[in-house]
């Protein structure tokens, strides 16, 4: 079984989709709740600072996994970027790559860093790997919100590294759902299993902007500050909020209700996470998220 080296793994998004793929990760976190949900969902986690960790003790895996903290570059965070002590992190995962030289690597983050990504593939290109970089709608690919993230894939040889082909239809408020050859978006209430039969209308809040109107056509964009999402009859559930993040709904979220709604806001959907790393960890799942 081939395995994974995970940095800021993270409650998890990273590893359902690795347990799906057949790989078998080792997630690094500094959090000590986020490490308890990840335990508790049986998850090999090493609880300790990405920045303090020796690159060769992990000598031989065969991939990389980075999703660096992202405040310091979302529109939802101060906007500190790299000036962020924790805006340098997004370096960390380049000086896992020169030391180990895994065969493939797979890293997310805002829009915003792209850039920064771009300037990774380069160095890596010259190191002899083929890469991609570029932006991917959750949307498209099963996931009932329109988060976008920036991603750097990267494979070790001549193989071409290619976006995942889309599975489901960009989101178009005032357009028809239809696209040929792909499903339809997915809604809040697809991505929700349970409860809206008694919630017809409500309105969801993030960042102080609000969003109305019928269970059947609305979707999230940012997952970030989801303790501020709010429901004509209620808060949503930790379970259903999970959900919406494409994390089944019976997924072990440990800690006090402001951590568990941190560590749903700041993970990436697994079903995405999925369809990143089968277009070059295992190419043959390339559909995953379907």
């Amino acid at each position: 079984m081939s395995t994974v080296l995970d940095l800021f793994s993270g409650a998890g998004g990273w590893s359902l989709a690795c347990s799906r793929l057949g790989l078998e990760e080792i997630g690094i976190e500094w959090d000590p709740r986020t490490c308890e949900t990840r335990r508790a969902a049986g998850f090999v986690t090493v609880e300790d600072d990405v920045a303090g960790v020796r690159p060769d003790d992990y000598a031989g895996v065969d991939g990389l996994i980075a999703s660096p903290p992202c405040q310091p570059f979302s529109t939802a965070g101060k906007g500190g970027g790299i000036d962020d002590p924790r805006g340098q992190l997004v370096y960390q995962p380049m000086r896992f790559a020169r030391r180990i030289q895994p065969r493939w690597i797979a890293c997310e983050e805002v829009p915003s860093v792209l850039p920064i990504w771009e300037g990774c593939a380069f160095e890596l290109r010259r190191a002899s790997y083929t890469t991609w970089t570029g932006i991917l709608a959750a949307e498209e690919y099963g996931v009932p919100q329109t988060r976008r993230r920036a991603f750097l894939l990267a494979v070790r040889g001549n193989r071409p590294v290619h976006p995942p082909a889309a599975t489901h239809s960009r989101y178009r408020a005032r357009y028809s759902r239809d696209q040929p050859g792909v499903q339809p978006w997915r809604s809040m209430a697809d991505g929700i299993s349970r409860g809206f039969i008694d919630r017809p209308s409500f309105t969801v809040t993030t960042r102080g902007n609000a969003w109305g109107g019928t269970s059947s056509r609305l979707t999230i964009t940012d997952t970030q500050n989801a303790g501020r999402w709010k429901g004509d009859t209620g808060n949503l559930t930790i379970a259903e909020f999970g959900t919406l993040q494409s994390f089944p709904e019976d997924y072990p979220w440990q800690g006090p209700l402001s951590s568990k709604l941190a560590q749903i806001g700041n993970a990436i959907p697994p079903d995405l996470a999925g369809v990143a790393l089968s277009a070059i960890a295992t190419p043959q799942t390339r559909h995953l998220a379907a």
